[in-house]
């Protein structure tokens, strides 16, 4: 229970004391209301194996990579992976049991959270706007009192225009240091080229994070990742294929060592490597959504929203 105690005090005062978490360029909202006017979405994910906890190293290694995607397909948006900036961190602190020692691993944890106002995020903002593309950069952020895994959007004038934090984690709820936190919504973000969804990692493992996000007329997925991957033929890339598919929606899947890019008919159009960036096109064409859920027969869905484990209750 002490250490229990001295990791939570670790959390909220370290974390009061550092920087606002507000910053200049975020600004959600920015396209609502305005009319699509990219139809021809051109989406390209690079493969970045970052360094455990050198936010330095991999923004050199993300900002290197970008600029040559940039440069070669000339591509509106560009995804990175998971924890791309400080390298995916939560299972190495997870894994450190003495209590003195997490409680050094915890403030380092939290030390290398980063505002939205962080340097790096600047860099970020710099980066889009001055390479002129739409950017999602998987990071750890530090809010108030709390760590997300997040990934946000950045928009050509180098602004914040949207973000998301991940919602499920595959290690549980219980293992983590009380400051890192669960994201709880499903934003969709107003772009030139239509509305967006993003999510993180192990989201993809659950159906119902996509089927929000498509409900909420999302015309194309962003989905960065740090855990498993499978060939061509496994069962990661199966499972993707079939959210594309189920959900008539394209999905660009942004890894450390992969990248798969797959069309709204679950087709799997490019996959690309560690160090690799790769592209393609995209038809996200307003008409191309119309009615792709017109079979769809929520009445019968209740049981979704019941909580706990239904099985558990027809059997008693």
């Amino acid at each position: 229970m002490a250490g229990k105690t001295l990791l939570y005090a670790i959390c909220t005062i370290t974390i009061a004391l550092s920087p606002g978490a507000s910053g200049q360029t975020l600004n959600p909202g920015k396209y609502d209301g305005k009319p699509q006017t990219i139809t021809r979405l051109k989406a390209a994910s690079v493969s970045i194996m970052p360094e455990k906890w050198n936010k330095q190293a991999n923004w050199l290694k993300i900002e290197t990579l970008v600029r040559e995607a940039a440069a070669r397909f000339k591509p509106h948006v560009i995804v990175t992976p998971e924890g791309a900036l400080e390298g995916y961190v939560i299972n190495e602190v997870n894994a450190v049991k003495d209590p003195e020692e997490r409680a050094r691993t915890v403030r380092r944890f939290i030390e290398l959270g980063e505002p939205l106002n962080g340097p790096y995020i600047k860099k970020a903002s710099t980066l889009a706007r001055e390479l002129k593309i739409f950017l999602v950069l998987g990071f750890l952020e530090r809010s108030g009192d709390r760590l997300l895994n997040t990934a946000a959007l950045f928009d050509p004038e180098g602004d914040i225009i949207g973000k998301y934090s991940k919602t499920h984690f595959a290690q549980g709820y219980t293992i983590n240091p009380t400051c890192y936190v669960t994201g709880e919504d499903y934003p969709v973000f107003d772009t030139p080229f239509g509305k967006a969804g993003i999510l993180i990692c192990y989201d993809r493992q659950l159906p119902e994070p996509a089927r929000i996000i498509a409900l909420k007329g999302a015309q194309v997925l962003f989905l960065p990742s740090y855990g498993s991957i499978t060939d061509r033929d496994g069962w990661n890339t199966v499972l993707l294929r079939a959210r594309a598919y189920e959900n008539r929606m394209p999905l660009i899947f942004s890894h450390p060592r992969q990248s798969l890019l797959i069309d709204r008919h679950g087709e799997l159009i490019e996959m690309g490597e560690t160090g690799q960036a790769v592209c393609y096109e995209i038809d996200v064409s307003p008409e191309k959504y119309e009615g792709r859920f017109r079979n769809r027969r929520p009445s019968t869905y209740g049981a979704l929203i019941e909580s706990g484990d239904l099985s558990k209750k027809e059997s008693q």
